[in-house]
């Protein structure tokens, strides 16, 4: 009898073990796209939205999207290329130009919403604005027992501003 309430406390304990670690997805992107701002990226950029992270950390439903937009790049593609970038500026660094990531923080609100923090902009200069975060709020749900990113949100003067999906359904309907 001992060993069968053992066991079943064990399996119990196992499942809450199991569960996803909902940060994680959300900082390897975040991660990823600090990588590429550092100075001994540049020219060697790693491409954030790959394959292999789409499947893998994004839900179905973004990927798709994100490969649906990819249809209509933002830029010319290369000779005998038919997807690309379908953003004219970095949607996790928000912008086209910052500097490397400072003081990053990913934090798991609960309810599948993880918000990362970074600075990106103190090089630029002294200006208040540039020694503010920048914040964004990550949709992160369970999908074949794993967490995936669903969506973005950033945060523009407090508020959440339009969601990444939101710009890819655009993006793709072009």
């Amino acid at each position: 009898m001992k060993t069968m309430i053992a066991a079943s406390m064990l399996l119990v304990s196992s499942g809450f073990a199991a569960a996803a670690d909902m940060t994680a997805p959300v900082r390897e992107v975040v991660e990823a796209t600090a990588a590429n701002w550092t100075e001994e990226a540049f020219g060697n950029e790693k491409e954030v939205f790959s394959e292999d992270r789409l499947d893998r950390v994004f839900s179905v439903d973004f990927a798709a999207l994100y490969r649906e937009a990819s249809k209509n790049p933002a830029y010319d593609l290369p000779e005998g290329e038919t997807t690309g970038f379908p953003f004219d500026y970095d949607p996790i660094a928000r912008g086209q130009d910052g500097c490397p990531f400072q003081n990053i923080r990913v934090e798991d609100d609960g309810d599948g919403q993880v918000t990362a923090l970074f600075n990106n902009r103190a090089c630029m200069g002294d200006d208040p604005a540039y020694k503010q975060d920048t914040v964004l709020i990550f949709h992160v749900q369970e999908e074949n027992g794993r967490a995936v990113i669903d969506d973005i949100y950033p945060v523009e003067n407090g508020q959440s501003g339009q969601s990444i999906k939101d710009e890819l359904k655009t993006i793709a309907g072009q």
